[in-house]
């Protein structure tokens, strides 16, 4: 797995005015008009290739956006292109974590005192016979999905959690 810097370029009205600000890989620029309607990005395997992220709920499925004043950008869920490149990456914590193949798993980027502090507040929201998505339990903490993943893979690493197989992957409840 690379591991590259997001770089924000800035906030631009339009998304034929994102062009210019994409010179190397990792470089974005969001798309606004009232709301965060597109976040443009130059591809972070570095094929030159700009791939737009619909940010805007009702124009249909979308990625979420987080800017947060002291873990930088995040986005939700990873980016996998089924065309061009194939890459397969997520932004967290102004970081882009690029994967080699589907099954490869990313590490903490987060410390070990947040990430603790945090799984007491995701272990409480566990649920003792029902799994949840880390994407529900970071919206019901206010958190970011990135994080909140990180931490129950804590918890289930320590037996406290259990992580669902196949498709329920990604979800957790109380062991």
């Amino acid at each position: 797995m690379r591991n590259l810097r997001l770089r924000l370029k800035g906030v631009v009205a339009s998304r034929g005015e994102a062009s210019g600000h994409l010179q190397s890989p990792g470089d974005a620029v969001v798309v606004e008009r009232g709301i965060p309607r597109w976040l443009v990005m130059s591809c972070p395997c570095g094929c030159r290739e700009q791939i737009p992220l619909n940010l805007d709920s009702r124009a249909g499925p979308a990625w979420r956006l987080y800017r947060h004043p002291k873990f930088g950008t995040n986005l939700y869920p990873s980016v996998w292109r089924d065309t061009g490149c194939g890459s397969h990456f997520i932004v967290w914590r102004n970081s882009i974590l690029l994967f080699g193949t589907s099954q490869e798993e990313f590490g903490s980027i987060g410390r070990a005192d947040e990430i603790a502090a945090l799984s007491e507040r995701v272990r409480n929201s566990l649920h003792a016979n029902q799994f949840r998505s880390c994407l529900d339990i970071a919206d019901q903490l206010g958190e970011i999905p990135w994080d909140v993943l990180d931490a129950c893979r804590y918890l289930a690493r320590r037996g406290l959690a259990k992580e669902g197989t196949g498709l329920q992957k990604g979800t957790f409840r109380r062991s």
